[in-house]
C-alpha cells in the first residue's frame, strides 16, 4: 500500500498536477445581441455560445487578462459630461490572448449591497469573446471623472479587479439580485 501511495505522488509530480483555485470578481451585465461584433474573431455577437455557455467580456485591467492592453485613450471630449458617449467608437483589442478561453463563474454577493435577492448557488460557464476596454468610450464616460454616477468597478475601469461583462441571459442563473453581482471566477475547459 504505501508503494501505491508513494507511485500516486511520484506520478502526481511528474505530471505538475496544480489545484485550480477560484479568484474573486465581479460581474456587470451586457446584451451582446445588441452589437454588431465582438473583439474576438471568429465568434459571433450573441449571449449564447453553444452548450449552455454564455458569453463574456474581460475588462483589460483585470488580472487575469493576458495580451497587450486595448489601444486607445481616455478622452473626455467623446463623453457627454452626463454619463454617456456622443462618439462610441470603441478601440482595437488586436493582441487579446484570452479569446475563446472559458470560466466557471459563482456569485458570491451583491456588487450594489441590495438586501434582497440572494446567490443561487449555481455556477455557470461562460466563454471570452469580447473586451471590456478600459478606453472604451461606452465605459468611461459613465463613471464620475467624465461627468457619470457609476462607480468605475461597474464599468471595467477599476485596475487590479477581475472584472467580466457577462450576457444578461446568465443573470437569473447566477442570482436573484437585480444589480451587478460579487463572483468568484475559475479557469475551465470549454
Amino acid at each position: 500500500m504505501f508503494v501505491s501511495f508513494l507511485a500516486i505522488v511520484s506520478l502526481a509530480v511528474v505530471m505538475r498536477i496544480e489545484a485550480v483555485e477560484a479568484v474573486a470578481g465581479v460581474t456587470t451585465f451586457n446584451d451582446f445581441g445588441t452589437q454588431s461584433t465582438v473583439a474576438c474573431a471568429g465568434f459571433p455577437p450573441t449571449n449564447s455560445q453553444g452548450g449552455g455557455i454564455f458569453a463574456a467580456a474581460m475588462s483589460d485591467l483585470s488580472p487575469l487578462w493576458r495580451g497587450a492592453k486595448c489601444q486607445g485613450s481616455q478622452d473626455a471630449s467623446k463623453c457627454n459630461g452626463r454619463g454617456s458617449c456622443v462618439n462610441c467608437v470603441g478601440p482595437a483589442c488586436p493582441d487579446e490572448e484570452l479569446c475563446g478561453t472559458c470560466f466557471n463563474v459563482r456569485c458570491t454577493g451583491s456588487l450594489d449591497g441590495e438586501t434582497t435577492g440572494a446567490c443561487t448557488g449555481r455556477t455557470i460557464k461562460v466563454r471570452i469573446v469580447d473586451a471590456c476596454p478600459a478606453t472604451h468610450p461606452a465605459n468611461f464616460c459613465k463613471i464620475p471623472q467624465f461627468g457619470g454616477t457609476i462607480r468605475p468597478i461597474e464599468a471595467c475601469e477599476q485596475p487590479g479587479v477581475n472584472a467580466l461583462d457577462i450576457a444578461t441571459t446568465a443573470r437569473s442563473v447566477l442570482s436573484t439580485f437585480q444589480g451587478n453581482l460579487n463572483i468568484d471566477i475559475e479557469t475551465t475547459s470549454c
